[in-house]
């Protein structure tokens, strides 16, 4: 969710784009932990929790909230449960504080900084996307305690840009210094079949990453569609495999330099809803 704008490496990019194989189906709901792997954080919002989540509050771009020329302001009021789902609502209402300054725009933004973060693993949340031109919701990941960014990385399990209806990406930055970004981005086109879209914004889907010291494993319902080594990498001196701790990330971003502002087209309220969150490391 920080800026796409310095380097993108050779070996991928937002044009190159996966295709769903035809098995791809709306991800059902799934009661029971993965085989194989022991569940270190859960939950599924039958409430919200704010001792598990710190959720943003009059927060906007001056306030290290939000980046990239987004039009948003995160508020606590836009962060709920509802029908035993996280809702995070975007709605064109201006607002103003001295804390916040004046936005267009207000959405919500929760992570999981001052209680949960895990080096490694598996990471992975059940989701219903928001639509429409200038909508940019993201599930992601930071490191605690890390340098200046994107010095010990960022995972990006999850961007969407509302315009785009049937693409998702999943992407790593990394760089040896502050706000030297290198970007590494895979993108996958929502087609089941040849012609009958995955509805992400009309149906729940997983998106999930399995992190190891010496890869990053991208999945969208149950489907690899990305795996990042060392090996593939066109710059081995600049690029790591992250191995700090990271914590959760949560948010719709409004606008912005990828998504661009909202257009009259563009409903409002929009909402991403989260079904569940559950991290894992191996083990029975």
């Amino acid at each position: 969710m920080y800026s796409l704008l310095l380097l993108l490496l050779g070996v991928a990019s937002a044009t190159n784009c996966t295709t769903l194989n035809s098995t791809a189906r709306p991800a059902p709901l799934s009661l029971s932990p993965l085989a194989g792997w022991q569940v270190t954080f859960e939950d599924n919002f039958n409430a919200l929790n704010k001792s598990r989540w710190k959720i943003a509050n009059e927060c906007s771009t001056e306030h290290g909230c939000a980046h990239n020329n987004e039009e948003q302001v995160y508020l606590a009021s836009q962060v709920r449960v509802e029908d035993g789902n996280l809702v995070v609502e975007a709605t064109n209402q201006p607002y103003t504080s001295p804390a916040a300054g004046t936005r267009q725009f207000r959405s919500g933004r929760l992570d999981s900084s001052g209680s949960f973060a895990q080096q490694f693993g598996r990471f992975e949340a059940r989701i219903k996307l928001p639509v429409g031109r200038g909508m940019w919701p993201a599930f992601w990941l930071m490191p605690r305690g890390g340098r200046c960014w994107p010095t010990d990385g960022e995972i990006d399990i999850m961007e969407y840009v509302g315009q785009s209806p049937d693409q998702i990406h999943g992407n790593y930055h990394f760089g040896p210094s502050c706000n030297r970004n290198f970007h590494d981005d895979k993108a996958v086109c929502g087609k089941a079949g040849k012609s009958k879209q995955v509805a992400l914004d009309k149906d729940f889907h997983v998106y999930a990453v399995e992190w190891t010291p010496t890869s990053i494993s991208w999945f969208f319902d149950g489907q690899l569609y990305y795996v990042l080594t060392n090996a593939q990498c066109t710059d081995k001196a600049q690029f790591f495999i992250p191995q700090k701790a990271f914590y959760i990330i949560l948010n719709v971003a409004v606008g912005g330099t990828w998504p661009g502002s909202p257009s009259a087209s563009t409903v409002f309220p929009q909402r991403m809803l989260v079904d569940y969150v559950r991290v894992y490391k191996p083990g029975a």
